[in-house]
């Protein structure tokens, strides 16, 4: 009846798919809850000057897994509307809710 993710969707190859993946797995009237940030876990290394053509870039990182390249970093906008066009109703929603990521109060390393 329902499914909970808790710093989750970001870390999809495909946000888009697991959208998809998550409403059919619901039973109508069945509910997501989201909580967590867009990181996106799958960006792609950052292009430089000199990687002219899409070519260059990914023999540079062949190394890399595939889905690093083709992984889209959308905003909370754009999920949104995923979110709707997958067919998901929006009942609640909260933006900008502080919270701690990968953070020890008693570390100088945090992502908050």
């Amino acid at each position: 009846n329902a499914i909970v993710c808790c710093f989750f969707l970001d870390a999809a190859p495909s946000i888009v798919e697991y959208i998809q993946v998550i409403h059919k797995m619901l039973k109508p009237g069945g509910h997501l809850i989201n909580f967590g940030p867009l990181l996106y876990h799958w960006s792609g290394p950052a292009m430089r000057p000199d990687d002219r053509t899409r070519e260059k870039y990914q023999s540079r990182f062949s190394y890399l897994d595939s889905r690093y390249m083709s992984s889209v970093d959308m905003s909370w906008e754009d999920v949104r509307h995923i979110l709707v066009n997958a067919g998901f109703d929006i009942v609640e929603e909260r933006v900008g809710v502080r919270t701690l990521y990968t953070a020890d109060r008693r570390s100088m390393m945090n992502m908050a």
